[in-house]
């Protein structure tokens, strides 16, 4: 994405409008017009649907982040809640309760949808609302426009639950079952905001709280609990390395100082010791950090244990 933005020329115009919006807007002034000249206040009404139609289309580029184990948030809007519940049975989700992100996306957002984790498309459901039913003011009222899709890779799920207004075509979904799909990029549109819930397992991670801004596609909002524990071990074997090696390197140089002594034993067992005291509490707090012992004090006690080996012999 980075070299992609290199080369445009203005890399700061990252929005657009589908041509859909574009050619209905269109036609909404060219009506306007007409209602203008038959009568004057009635161009605003066609000025207004054409605002409308505008705001209806509206997209932003996004830029996914690097994240292999992770979740995004898929549209943009508010954190209503963060809380446990059940799932629809609609998104056929394992388990009973589970993490539920709600999020509120105002009618002037954006309208492109994002997948919230990378992996394969395991549901698909689409159910076209009511004309009666504009607008989407409570997630659970009867005549709305509802979108099902749940994610899936090694084991881990992330369900979405979309709804808006019944009027129009309000959400277009484009995967389907089977399909396979890269983190925070676009698998829909959602027209005029609405409602979404992001269903996780219980055992995740969640880096969002209520009344926090997301950004769709962009916006990490959980990680899954084994990629972070992965990530925790891996980070314990590098510093355990780090941390032993100035003991090996004094250990090393003790022998090369003392190569009289034929039986090193002694000497690896006092390197060995000062290892285990260096690694002793990983990742130590800030107040519990104690200066590292003297290199000059460890080598003194290497040259002492092969002084006593060697009187022993």
């Amino acid at each position: 994405m980075s070299e992609d933005t290199e080369r445009r020329s203005l890399p700061w115009m990252i929005a657009g409008f589908d041509w859909e919006a574009v050619a209905a807007a269109a036609g909404a002034f060219l009506a306007a017009l007409l209602l203008g000249w038959i009568w004057a206040p009635l161009f605003w009404i066609g000025f207004a649907a054409m605002a409308i139609a505008l705001v209806a289309g509206r997209w932003s580029r996004r830029t996914p982040p690097d994240l292999a184990y992770g979740v995004v948030a898929p549209c943009d809007g508010v954190v209503v809640s963060v809380g446990y519940g059940d799932a629809p049975a609609a998104l056929r989700l394992k388990g009973e309760s589970l993490v539920r992100v709600r999020i509120a996306s105002s009618p002037v957002s954006t309208n492109k949808l994002y997948a919230p984790m990378a992996g394969g498309v395991e549901i698909v459901s689409l159910q076209q609302g009511e004309a009666r039913q504009p607008f989407a003011l409570k997630p659970d009222e009867e005549g709305l426009t509802r979108a099902f899709i749940t994610f899936e890779s090694q084991g881990e799920q992330a369900g979405v639950a979309l709804t808006t207004g019944g009027l129009g075509p309000r959400i277009e979904l484009a995967v389907d079952h089977g399909d396979v799909v890269r983190l925070g990029r676009s698998f829909g549109t959602r027209r005029l905001g609405g409602w979404c819930d992001v269903y996780l397992p219980a055992d995740i991670r969640t880096h969002v709280w209520a009344g926090q801004t997301l950004t769709g596609g962009e916006t990490v909002i959980a990680h899954f609990r084994s990629s972070v524990e992965d990530e925790f071990e891996d980070a314990d074997t590098a510093y355990s390395s780090t941390a032993a090696q100035p003991a090996r390197d004094v250990a090393k140089a003790a022998a090369a100082a003392m190569p009289g002594v034929a039986d090193v034993s002694a000497l690896e067992e006092v390197a060995e010791e000062a290892v285990d005291e260096l690694l002793e509490d990983d990742y130590p707090e800030p107040d519990e950090v104690s200066v590292p012992e003297d290199p000059a004090a460890i080598f003194a006690r290497l040259r002492e244990a092969a002084r006593k080996h060697g009187e022993g012999d």
